[in-house]
C-alpha cells in the first residue's frame, strides 16, 4: 500500500474513533451556531459588509483553531486551551444570536403598521347638577361644527338614542347653552372638552359629567413617502387628549450623512388646512383630523413630509420610569408653563420647578420639560437635546442591555409610524458604516406672544404669532439639505 493510501486509511480511522467524535461534537455544534448567526445577520440587514466579514472570520478562526487544538495528541495543555476557545466561541455565538434575533423581531414588529384606523373619542356631557344618566339622553343635543368626524359620532349616537342636533359655530356659546339649560346634552370630542378648561378658567371640569362615550374609527391615511435616502419625518408627541404637545421636522440626507431637526412651538398660531384661511394653535390641529398637524406644517414650510412618527405621552412616561428616571442638567431655574399627568391636565398652580444644575427627574417631569413652551423655545435653550441624550444613555446602559428584550418591548409601545422596515434598516446600516461622518444640527422658528381667538371659535388664549423670516430661513435650510 502506498503512503497516500495509508494516510487516507489512517484519517478514516481517526474519524471513526469515539474519542474524536466526543471531542468534536461540541465544536461542530458551535460552528453551526456561528453559521446561523451569520444568516440571521443577513436577514436583519442592518449590518455593513465589514461586520459580516468580521463575524465570519471570528466563527471560522476560533472554531477551526479549537478543533485543531483539542485533537493534538499527547498535549494536554493545548487540548485545554482548545476547549476554552470552543466554549468562548459557543457562548459568544449564543449571546450574539439572542441580541440579533431580539433586534430582528423588534424591527419586524415595530415598523409594520398593524393599526390601520384612527380613534376619535366623543363624550355626551351634561351638567352634574342635572343628575342625568345615559338612559335620559333624548331630544336636543348641542354639537360643535368644527370638530372631526362629528357626523359619524352623531349617527352612532342616534342609533341608540332619539336625538336632534343643534349645531354651534362657537365652542364657548355651546357651553353657555348647557350652563343656562337651553340644552341638556352636549356631544363633544375628548380633545375639545379638555381644551375648554385650559382656555377658560371660569369653567370648572367638576361641574360637568360624562354620561356616555363613543369611539369613532376612521381609516388611517398612510404617508405615500417613496424617498429612501432623503426625506422629512414629522415627529409629534401626542398627549392623552389627542393634542400634539411637541412638533418637530427631522430632515435626513443619507448621502451627505446629515440630520436637521426643526422645532416648532406647539402654540404657533398658523393656518388650519381646509378651513378658509383661519388660524389656530399648532398643538390643537389634531382636533380637525389626525393628519392636520402634518398638513399645516407642510404648508407653513412649503415642503413635503414623507413619514410620520407619533410618540405617546403616557408611554414616554412609562419608558423614563422603566429606566429609573434620567439625570437632567439645566443652565438656569425655570417653572413649567403647565403641568400634565398621564391621563389629565392637573392643577395649573401645581407647576414643575426646575433648578439650575443637575437633578433626577421621572417620566412626568420629562414630559413637562419637553412640552414647556415659554422656556423651551428660547434661542439659548437645549432642553430637548439634553432630555433625548439622557434617555438614550439610560437605554444603552448595562442594566437595559441585560434586560434587552424587555427594553425593546417597552420601546415598541412608545410610538406609531408609517416608516417602512426597509428605510429603518437602511438608515441603521448607514449609521453603523459611517458613524463618524453623521452630523446633527437643530433650528428653532420663533415668534411673538399675543392673545388670539383659538379653536376656530371666539375663545381667546395665549399664542405665538410666527416670525415669518425665521420660517423662510428654516425652510431654505430644509430644502438645501435634501437637495444636496
Amino acid at each position: 500500500m502506498n503512503s497516500r493510501g495509508r494516510r487516507k486509511k489512517s484519517f478514516k480511522r481517526i474519524l471513526k474513533h469515539k474519542i474524536f467524535r466526543k471531542r468534536n461534537i461540541f465544536s461542530i455544534f458551535s460552528f453551526v451556531l456561528g453559521i446561523v448567526l451569520i444568516i440571521l445577520m443577513l436577514l436583519t440587514n442592518i449590518f455593513p459588509i465589514k461586520y459580516y466579514l468580521l463575524i465570519t472570520g471570528f466563527v471560522f478562526f476560533f472554531n477551526i483553531l479549537g478543533i485543531l487544538l483539542i485533537n493534538v495528541h499527547k498535549k494536554v495543555i493545548l487540548k485545554i486551551i482548545g476547549v476554552v476557545i470552543l466554549i468562548f466561541s459557543f457562548v459568544s455565538n449564543i449571546v450574539a444570536l439572542y441580541y440579533i434575533n431580539t433586534t430582528n423581531e423588534f424591527i419586524n414588529k415595530s415598523f409594520v403598521s398593524n393599526n390601520k384606523y384612527n380613534k376619535n373619542i366623543y363624550y355626551v356631557i351634561t351638567k352634574k347638577s342635572n343628575n342625568l344618566k345615559e338612559s335620559d339622553i333624548s331630544g336636543v343635543v348641542a354639537t360643535y361644527k368644527e370638530t372631526a368626524n362629528l357626523s359619524e359620532a352623531l349617527e352612532k349616537l342616534s342609533d341608540k338614542h332619539s336625538v336632534l342636533e343643534e349645531q354651534f359655530i362657537d365652542l364657548g356659546a355651546m357651553f353657555d347653552s348647557l350652563n343656562n339649560d337651553s340644552t341638556k346634552f352636549m356631544l363633544i370630542d375628548k380633545a375639545s372638552f379638555e381644551i375648554v378648561f385650559l382656555i377658560d378658567s371660569n369653567l370648572r371640569r367638576e361641574d360637568y359629567q360624562i354620561i356616555y362615550d363613543l369611539d369613532i374609527f376612521t381609516k388611517k391615511k398612510i404617508s405615500d413617502g417613496t424617498n429612501s435616502k432623503k426625506f422629512n419625518i414629522f415627529i409629534g408627541l401626542e398627549n392623552f387628549a389627542g393634542l400634539m404637545d411637541f412638533n418637530m421636522i427631522a430632515s435626513i440626507n443619507m448621502d451627505t450623512y446629515q440630520v436637521l431637526l426643526t422645532l416648532i412651538p406647539r402654540n404657533y398660531y398658523i393656518e388650519v388646512p381646509e378651513k378658509g384661511g383661519r388660524r389656530d394653535k399648532l398643538g390643537f390641529m389634531n382636533i380637525y383630523g389626525a393628519d392636520t398637524n402634518k398638513k399645516a406644517i407642510e404648508k407653513l414650510f412649503d415642503i413635503k413630509i414623507d413619514y410620520n412618527l407619533i410618540l405617546n405621552t403616557k408611554n414616554l412616561v412609562n419608558i423614563v420610569d422603566y429606566v429609573g428616571g434620567v439625570s437632567f442638567c439645566c443652565d438656569n431655574d425655570f417653572t413649567t408653563t403647565y403641568t400634565l399627568g398621564k391621563d389629565e391636565f392637573v392643577n395649573r398652580e401645581d407647576k414643575l420647578h426646575i433648578v439650575e444644575g443637575c437633578q433626577q427627574i421621572d417620566g412626568i417631569d420629562v414630559v413637562n420639560v419637553v412640552r414647556d413652551n415659554e422656556n423651551f423655545f428660547k434661542e439659548d435653550s437645549n432642553n430637548l437635546e439634553k432630555i433625548v441624550v439622557a434617555i438614550f444613555k439610560k437605554l444603552i446602559s448595562t442594566d437595559s442591555i441585560i434586560h434587552y428584550s424587555e427594553t425593546l418591548n417597552t420601546l415598541e409601545s412608545l410610538y406609531e409610524t408609517d416608516i417602512s422596515k426597509e428605510i429603518v434598516t437602511s438608515f441603521l446600516k448607514n449609521i453603523l458604516n459611517n458613524s463618524d461622518k453623521w452630523q446633527i444640527t437643530t433650528q428653532i422658528v420663533s415668534g411673538e406672544e399675543r392673545f388670539e381667538k383659538v379653536h376656530l371659535s371666539n375663545m381667546t388664549d395665549l399664542v405665538i404669532n410666527p416670525t415669518y423670516d425665521t420660517i423662510d430661513q428654516a425652510s431654505t435650510k430644509i430644502k438645501g439639505l435634501l437637495n444636496k
